[in-house]
């Protein structure tokens, strides 16, 4: 009777099922093939699963399948990368269809440049081509919200007797309207991008440039009125893994020199401290927070053998090249009038789940 049992043992093993208690499967993953009755809770199923433990589940269930079967779905998977390549077309076509279409959108931007500058005053406006959000009229609790007093008290005031030009603190204001280019102002940049009278794009084939407009001022050099923040694109989908291409990625970016003027380096600042036991004191300049190490990012050729820290700041980078050319630019005034705060919000995460994000998507390609 033991050499039957050993024998149906071999059997079911050559047959491809193991041996249960062989195969190193958890009880709960074991548990998903097993009966619920309908008072329990409902089953567990394999998207209850850490990503990790889902692929490494979904690989064991299907290495349990019979040969043919495995090999159906290794055509599957064939067929799959077919699809891939036409995504790849699709999305290089895309790409060239809206670098072609900002090409006819640039008299409008043009438009807007001075309008905000005041070279050109528009004619009075007395109706809306648009409808309001009847809940746009919100109320402001000014008295019991300490953090609308102290941003209604960063206004700039504006005195109604004086002729205004143009929009002022118009792309500042924007910036700071967006979480996700806020973090990058500080106080210390504000005069400056008070400057900034235009923020254009430039496409090429596999790249495309953000273009900054300061008028003169007491910062930059006039040689460094215009600054560029270069962004490279991989319209193809990574040869390591295929199966995760869902459209062109940035996977470089390319800032530019800044000629400050004397002493007006916004990135630098002058610390002074005692050294111990003496009595002189040391001057030391040292770096700090700014926007415009913006245009100074950290120099990754191959973005995979970088150390996290530049993982992390590139990829914000990159996120925040991708925000300027498909929102910021083509929808600015949206931005300071606040009809895309809600959207945004929604479809900008902030740093730290962004960061969450790359673990779970670095989790699953693992």
């Amino acid at each position: 009777m033991m050499a039957m049992a050993d024998s149906a043992e071999e059997v079911n093993q050559a047959e491809g099922h193991p041996d249960p208690k062989a195969d190193g499967i958890s009880e709960s993953l074991r548990s998903l093939d097993t009966y619920a009755p309908e008072s329990a809770e409902p089953a567990l199923s394999p998207a209850d699963l850490p990503a990790r433990s889902r692929k490494a589940f979904l690989r064991h269930m299907i290495g349990q399948l019979a040969e043919p079967v495995q090999n159906r779905i290794r055509a599957l998977r064939h067929n799959q990368l077919q699809q891939v390549r036409i995504s790849e077309q699709f999305f290089r076509e895309v790409y060239e269809l809206e670098r072609r279409f900002y090409g006819q959108s640039c008299a409008l931007f043009d438009a807007r440049r001075d309008i905000l500058e005041g070279a050109v005053e528009p004619p009075v406006q007395t109706e809306k081509s648009w409808p309001e959000d009847p809940q746009d009229a919100l109320y402001l609790d000014f008295g019991n919200n300490e953090e609308l007093r102290q941003l209604r008290q960063k206004l700039a005031p504006v005195s109604p007797t004086t002729g205004l030009v143009g929009v002022p603190r118009f792309w500042l204001t924007v910036f700071q309207n967006v979480p996700l280019l806020s973090e990058l102002v500080q106080d210390h940049d504000e005069p400056l991008l008070e400057c900034l009278t235009d923020v254009r794009l430039a496409y090429d084939q596999d790249s495309y440039t953000v273009i900054f407009q300061f008028r003169p001022n007491s910062f930059l050099h006039d040689s460094s009125l215009l600054l560029t923040k270069r962004y490279f694109l991989q319209h193809s989908a990574d040869p390591e893994y295929p199966f995760l291409f869902e459209g062109p990625e940035i996977v470089r970016c390319e800032g530019c020199h800044i000629h400050w003027r004397d002493g007006s380096n916004l990135t630098l600042q002058t610390v002074e401290s005692r050294r111990r036991n003496r009595a002189r004191r040391v001057t030391k300049v040292m770096p700090r927070e700014s926007f415009f190490r913006f245009f100074a990012p950290p120099q990754a050729l191959d973005l995979s053998l970088a150390d996290e820290t530049t993982k992390l700041i590139l990829g914000n980078d990159f996120e925040v090249g991708f925000l300027l050319r498909t929102q910021i630019v083509p929808k600015a005034v949206l931005f300071y009038t606040g009809d895309l705060v809600d959207s945004l919000s929604a479809a900008t995460p902030d740093s730290r789940s962004l960061s969450s994000e790359a673990e779970a998507e670095q989790e699953q390609i693992l």
